[in-house]
């Protein structure tokens, strides 16, 4: 059985564009290493992220994002066990979301999978104010 969290944050007004790009980049390096699929988004000051794997690793990774002081306001959206996750095919790494064509593969990928997988259209939700204008 997987596990899942997703959250939503705010950065801090000092945060700045390197300190997201190192995130990014801290992102796709470190998660596929430890096996956990899933998404990070950034837009107007924002973080989006899913991640799914062993729960144990998740609410790992998941303490050491709450004390990184270059975001805040860290909400909780969804935490539990999951029965299939939602991103483990989407593809063979993490994803760092930043361009609309990212945004919308995802999109299309969680449509199709709506069916068997009833968290699918909740994170389809989610991601939508997420588009980069």
């Amino acid at each position: 059985m997987s596990y899942t969290i997703c959250y939503v944050s705010k950065t801090y007004d000092s945060t700045s564009e390197e300190d997201i790009q190192n995130i990014f980049d801290e992102t796709q390096r470190n998660n596929p290493a430890n096996n956990i699929h899933g998404i990070l988004l950034y837009g107007f000051g924002n973080f989006f992220q899913v991640l799914e794997g062993k729960k144990d690793t998740i609410e790992s990774l998941f303490k050491t994002i709450c004390e990184d002081d270059r975001h805040h306001r860290i909400e909780v959206l969804i935490r539990h066990n999951i029965t299939i996750p939602i991103f483990a095919t989407y593809s063979s790494k993490f994803n760092v979301v930043k361009t609309n064509q990212e945004l919308e593969a995802i999109r299309t990928y969680l449509d199709t999978h709506k069916e068997s997988n009833p968290f699918s259209d909740k994170v389809h939700r989610l991601i939508h104010p997420f588009i980069i204008p």
